[in-house]
């Protein structure tokens, strides 16, 4: 079904509908003749017809499950089988054949003898006729055409008619549609069910047809709902007179015919008696509505009084406020500007325009669009819709300055009540360059150790086993200090401490694994800090251990707290500037106003501030300079370089100076504002040495190492790694090329496998043999490992190769001498065998014929045997000399 109607009533017509379909089923089965009727001495149901209501019943009660293709296969199907249930029973009225379908289940008892019939199993026409409606309307219900779906109603509502009629016929005691069959009509309890399954299935939709006229809300509905069932019960007590009068006799047809205009009367004032009361309430709500309304519309005049009062003084507040808003936004180092729905800019301040290159009336004319790269609109398109701006949007965008060159800006988008959108960009240029080139960085540093600037720290029993050097500055202490501490939460605060001991206490316990939490520091001059532990516990050496890192977030927390304490308090306003920023009088260089950020990295009160003069924050080296560029006048904003500065404490800093000349209550002064930029200049100086030092150990060695990115493109090589491909691959290389340029051919795909198993952080290690042109061969140890970052995500690889030729020479010759000693082994072996056999027999038959002479020395024989032996012997020793000889060459 397309989208139809779930209802409980739905449900239980379905299953009562199934319910007698299998009673009457079982009956026949069974030959049970009261389920074969269902009510006893009432006809009996035909076996067609009962699975025909069964297979109605569960059509029904699919509809109500979630639409799936199975189901929807399912409901045609047993639809289909319906309707042919149905056209084949109404050609056997109307062409009088008989299709055995109940045949085979009431034995031949039931078989008639009259002449107008062959089998009582034939289903009476206008059963047939409304099995058949029922299976098309089902069938046409399913698609998703309105007019289709409509056809299909007006069936179920034909069926609810012929069923109706039949049961008023039953009432009223008059056999239906005779004419066309010579069977009996539809039985009463058939039509009841047919009756009740065409209701339920036109509840299925009940936006079609005359289902709609009992099931809208409007009153029309509801009194057609609350007048239909008293109107049919005027019929019901008709025929239940009618019925009563003609079978069971109990009253006189008279008295019948009195009784009917008298209960006609009763229920027709039942039914006034009703809508009037209906109606009565409708009115009294009404009434109740009316009154509620006026009582709303009185105290709504009174606040609508009250409200005006305030909203004057609130619009005398607004202009003072907008004043000075736009005072600031004139004025500020940011680039400000304000946009309609429509992404036209209605407002920008002078820093938007020195930042994009337009004038302030070019860009009045311009759409947001023209000024962002269309690259980078099409990946991050604008959206500024009511709902996406409901808080402060920060983003990255990629803006065209009106000479064409891109760059980046950090945007925050905040929405006014009226529907502006007001945007503050900042140019972060600058920050991605360095962004970019910290990435670099850590890919070049990742593989070599270095001092970290975090804090780690190991504890074992509650106690420091080891702290870096970072973590005991971070706190004041040596480290040994903190490693001969009695407790690890020394550095932790009073009013934190019991929070540290609890999770040293569960990691330890294993309770948990690791933890993330942050607290409230305690130096050990006495002062505070915010630090944020991070710790795993792990077991070393059996001992249960949180090995962790520490991060002092002092800074950002005393940041976040500013940020909070502005928003809330001054918003855009002078003071929420989070860096230091003064007005200077130009005409005597004192200072008339100071943030509380500049008290805050100067170490001035507000008050000592307005006492001081500009020279008081330089040095005076600067004096001269500072004071000429007091004298020359800058109507717009602008950088006036990097100056030095000198805090209350007597500390030099390195500043940049942004200026804007304003006039501030009749008086020319200088709005400045300064952003410390000496621990930048520091990392600039550290990365510099760091990278330079990096160099100096990869060009120093003599292994040669390369790192390559993810696709295998080189980032980084040292003189060895350049010296090996120009040696044995004749190529000179270059930052751009890849390793398939020149790689050999049967080579790189191995290259390329190892590479793949080192970047899902498997090592690889092998060695490698490059044949000389001079026939010699050279070996490398070739080793592989994965880059990983702090996130321990994968950046690429490196590759290390060292020349280990003298050693698999050495290897070499150590073998071939292993078998000349191997050979000289069995040469003496063979010499000791030839003593111990060729040389034995000899002399043994030398010493028999020895003493054999003795009794005969005369005996020429004996002597001619002994001279064989002793030539035997001589050429057996002549043997072990020639091979002595050839073991000695």
């Amino acid at each position: 079904m397309y989208c139809p109607q779930k209802s409980k009533f739905i449900t239980f017509v379905s299953l009562f509908t199934i319910l007698a379909g299998v009673l009457v089923i079982c009956g026949w089965l069974l030959n049970i003749d009261a389920l074969k009727t269902l009510i006893p001495q009432y006809v009996t149901v035909k076996f067609s017809t009962a699975m025909c209501l069964c297979f109605l019943g569960v059509t029904t009660l699919l509809t109500q499950q979630s639409p799936k293709k199975n189901i929807r296969f399912a409901l045609i199907t047993l639809s289909i089988i319906v309707a042919l249930f149905g056209l084949f029973g109404l050609l056997q009225d109307l062409l009088q054949f008989h299709v055995v379908t109940d045949q085979f289940f009431n034995g031949g008892n039931d078989t008639l003898t009259n002449t107008n019939y062959s089998y009582n199993s034939y289903a009476t026409i206008n059963t047939s006729i409304c099995t058949l409606l029922l299976g098309l309307a089902f069938l046409l219900l399913g698609y998703k055409q309105q007019k289709i779906q409509l056809i299909g109603q007006y069936m179920l509502h034909v069926v609810t008619l012929i069923s109706t009629v039949a049961i008023i016929g039953y009432l009223y005691g008059l056999s239906l549609f005779y004419k066309f069959s010579y069977v009996s009509s539809m039985p009463v309890h058939t039509a009841s069910l047919f009756f009740g399954i065409s209701i339920a299935a036109a509840f299925l939709h009940p936006q079609y047809g005359l289902t709609n006229l009992f099931t809208g809300s409007r009153v029309g509905n509801q009194m057609a709902r609350k007048l239909f069932l008293p109107l049919e019960l005027i019929f019901v007590v008709l025929g239940f007179l009618r019925f009563k009068t003609q079978y069971n006799h109990l009253v006189t047809l008279e008295v019948s015919i009195y009784m009917l205009p008298l209960i006609m009367l009763v229920i027709c004032l039942t039914i006034v008696a009703l809508t009037a009361i209906w109606l009565n309430r409708i009115d009294e709500k009404r009434s109740a509505a009316e009154n509620e309304v006026i009582s709303i519309n009185s105290s709504l005049e009174k606040r609508v009084a009250e409200r005006s009062v305030e909203l004057t003084a609130l619009v005398d507040k607004l202009g003072e406020s907008e004043r000075r808003y736009r005072l600031l936004i004139e004025h500020a180092s940011d680039a400000i500007y304000v946009l309609n729905f429509d992404n036209n800019f209605t407002e920008v301040n002078a820093s938007m325009c020195k930042m994009t290159g337009y004038s302030r009336e070019e860009l009045l004319q311009l759409n947001l669009v023209n000024l962002i790269e269309p690259g980078h609109l099409k990946i991050d398109p604008i959206v500024l819709s009511p709902d996406e701006l409901a808080e402060a949007v920060i983003k990255e965008r990629r803006f065209l300055k009106k000479d064409g060159t891109s760059f980046d800006v950090e945007v925050n988008v905040k929405k006014f009540s009226d529907d502006r959108i007001l945007v503050i960009a900042r140019d972060i240029t600058a920050r991605k360059a360095m962004e970019t080139e910290l990435r670099l960085a850590e890919l070049k540093f990742r593989t070599l150790a270095e001092k970290s600037m975090v804090g780690i720290y190991i504890v074992q029993k509650r106690k420091f086993t080891y702290v870096n050097p970072r973590f005991a500055q971070v706190f004041g202490y040596s480290q040994e200090e903190l490693i001969n501490a009695p407790s690890a939460a020394m550095v932790v605060s009073e009013q934190h401490r019991d929070i540290a001991l609890e999770h040293i206490r569960a990691r330890l316990a294993g309770e948990i694994d690791s933890i993330d939490y942050e607290a409230i520091g305690q130096r050990a001059d006495g002062s505070l800090n915010w630090v944020e532990f991070y710790g795993n516990m792990v077991t070393i050496d059996g001992e249960p251990t949180i090995i962790g890192s520490m991060i002092d977030i002092t800074e950002r927390k005393e940041a976040e707290e500013l940020l909070r304490q502005s928003e809330l308090k001054y918003k855009l306003l002078f003071d929420s500037n989070p860096l230091p920023m003064w007005m200077i009088s130009k005409d005597d260089l004192s200072i008339i106003a100071a943030n509380k950020a500049a008290t805050r990295h100067y170490g001035y009160t507000i008050d000592e501030f307005l006492q001081m003069n500009a020279r008081d924050l330089r040095i005076e080296e600067d004096w001269s300079a500072m004071v000429d560029s007091f004298n020359k006048n800058t109507s717009d904003s602008g950088d006036q370089g990097i100056f030095k500065h000198q805090r209350k404490d007597g500390s030099i800093i390195n500043v940049q100076i942004i200026t804007q000349d304003i006039v501030f209550n009749g008086r020319p002064v200088r709005l400045s504002l300064a952003n410390d930029i000496t621990e930048k200049i520091k990392s600039e100086e550290l990365l510099r040495k760091s990278e330079a030092n990096l160099q100096t150990i990869l060009n120093t060695t003599d292994s040669a190492y390369a790192l390559f990115d993810k696709n295998l493109r080189v980032l980084a090589y040292n003189t060895m790694a350049a010296k090996f491909i120009k040696t044995q691959y004749k190529h000179e290389q270059d930052g751009a090329d890849l390793p398939a340029d020149y790689f050999p051919i049967e080579r790189f795909p191995q290259l390329e496998k190892f590479a793949g198993q080192v970047l899902t952080g498997h090592h690889v290690s092998y060695e490698i043999d490059y044949q000389q042109p001079n026939g010699d061969t050279m070996w490398y140890d070739v080793r592989l490992l994965p880059i990983i970052d702090s996130n321990d995500l994968i950046l690429g690889l490196m590759i290390s190769l060292y020349d280990i030729t003298e050693r698999k020479n050495a290897e070499s010759d150590l073998k071939a001498a292993y078998e000349r000693i191997h050979a000289q082994i069995n040469s003496i072996k063979t010499m000791a065998w030839k003593q111990s056999h060729f040389m034995r027999s000899p002399v043994a038959n030398l010493k028999g014929l020895a003493a054999m002479l003795k009794d005969d020395p005369g005996d020429a024989t004996a002597l001619a045997y002994v001279m064989f032996e002793l030539d035997r012997l001589d050429a057996v020793i002549i043997e072990m000399a020639n091979d002595a000889a050839i073991h000695e060459d």
